[in-house]
C-alpha cells in the first residue's frame, strides 16, 4: 500500500463498501499498525475549501479524514499523480492547521 493509492474499503463479507484514498504517512501504511488514515472519494465537489479535486476520479474533503482498518482495505483501483497528493496533503495541513 502507498500513500496516495485508491482502494475499496469494507469489511468482508458486508454488502457495503465505499471508495477511500490512502492518506496516512507511508511510514505508518508500511507499518504493522492496524489503523491509519484515510479519505472517502465523493461523486462531486461539495465547494468546500478543503476539498481536493482527484481528476478522472472525484473528490476527497481533507477535512473529513477516517480511520481505516488496515484488514478492511480492498483491491487497489488507481494510484493518485503525485502533484495531486501534494494539492491533498496542503489541504489536509490547512485543515488541521500545520
Amino acid at each position: 500500500m502507498r500513500r496516495g493509492d485508491i482502494h475499496l474499503y469494507g469489511q468482508p463479507g458486508a454488502a457495503l463498501s465505499k471508495i477511500v484514498l490512502l492518506a496516512s504517512n507511508q511510514a505508518v501504511l508500511d507499518s504493522e499498525r492496524p489503523w491509519f488514515m484515510g479519505l472517502d472519494l465523493l461523486d462531486e465537489g461539495d465547494g468546500d475549501l478543503l476539498t481536493v479535486e482527484i481528476p478522472g476520479r472525484g473528490w476527497v474533503n481533507t477535512a473529513a479524514t477516517h480511520r481505516l482498518y488496515r484488514q478492511w482495505v480492498g483491491e487497489r483501483i488507481a494510484s493518485v499523480e503525485p502533484e495531486t497528493i501534494e494539492r491533498v496533503e496542503e489541504a489536509l495541513r490547512a485543515s488541521l492547521d500545520l
